[in-house]
């Protein structure tokens, strides 16, 4: 690993110590880096860059730039917003988590010297994420998310009618606040705290899971990801929000919703000491009792 891109979007005063660090190790480890350009800007008045740093801007300059890997620096929700760079590339990613949850980004800073030392010899594996295609009546190009698309009312207190189908077959007429579409890596994320099921990486499955449904008897449905799912809204204000990750669209109740796994995958970076059910325990704080 030589060539590395950094992310970043929000810089706190209790993070100086270490974004000092980070940047002092990718120097002694002679890694040619790239930093986004609005994260730099931030830096500039504590951290010294020398003959190794650079900007980039966009996705098209970290190919042109044969970045092998993007290390993301704050929350998941900072590493799901980096993932915009690396679509369809073979970029690997990973994220040192100076948020809350860090479920995702889920390398603490406490690791920061050996994690560069793994970085520097190569010791690390691949895990793939499949990746969310949205396409609606009426867009000029296709969207993407990596945890969830969700479908929300915008400006009413009334429920939304959300006709679903799978292929063809029709699923329900769901009365509800809302709807989510999430991918194995986003099940522990909006869907669980709206009753979903937890899906492991790997397992070839979406999942439907309704937001504050009004029929109680209405569950979440687990499907395989070789099916595409297609909505049709309706709404008291005939708009709705449809929002992917962190991002959103206002679309109109004239425009159906389209939803497919993506043709490519998310490259997640993972060290040695990566194990998914530990991540699961310590995250979720499972067995966090007196009685243990």
């Amino acid at each position: 690993m030589e060539r590395i891109a950094i992310y970043g979007e929000v810089l706190k005063e209790k993070h100086y110590d270490f974004i000092r660090d980070f940047f002092d190790l990718l120097e002694n480890h002679s890694f040619t880096y790239y930093v986004y350009d609005k994260y730099k800007d931030q830096l500039s008045d504590i951290v010294k860059f020398n003959g190794n740093s650079n900007v980039f801007h966009s996705a098209d300059e970290l190919i042109k730039k044969n970045v092998e890997c993007l290390i993301s620096i704050g929350g998941d929700g900072t590493m799901l917003n980096s993932f915009q760079f690396i679509l369809k590339t073979d970029i690997y990613v990973f994220g040192f988590n100076t948020g809350r949850l860090g479920f995702l980004s889920n390398v603490s800073t406490e690791k920061l010297e050996w994690a560069f030392e793994e970085l520097a010899s190569n010791n690390f594996s691949s895990k793939n994420r499949t990746v969310l295609e949205i396409d609606y009546t009426g867009s000029n190009s296709l969207l993407y998310a990596v945890n969830e698309l969700t479908i929300h009312k915008q400006d009413t207190s009334s429920m939304l009618t959300i006709h679903a189908k799978i292929d063809e077959d029709y699923i329900n007429s769901y009365w509800a606040d809302g709807l989510i579409v999430t991918t194995p890596t986003g099940s522990t994320a909006y869907s669980l705290s709206c009753g979903g099921p937890i899906l492991m990486p790997g397992s070839d499955n979406f999942m439907i899971t309704p937001i504050s449904p009004h029929n109680l008897t209405v569950r979440p449905i687990v499907y395989n990801n070789n099916k595409a799912v297609s909505f049709r809204v309706e709404s008291r204000s005939d708009k709705f929000l449809l929002s992917m990750d962190s991002s959103f669209i206002t679309l109109s109740t004239d425009q159906e919703v389209f939803v497919k796994k993506a043709s490519f995958s998310i490259r997640l970076l993972k060290f040695s000491d990566y194990n998914y059910f530990n991540t699961l325990r310590s995250k979720l704080m499972w067995g966090a009792d007196k009685r243990n």
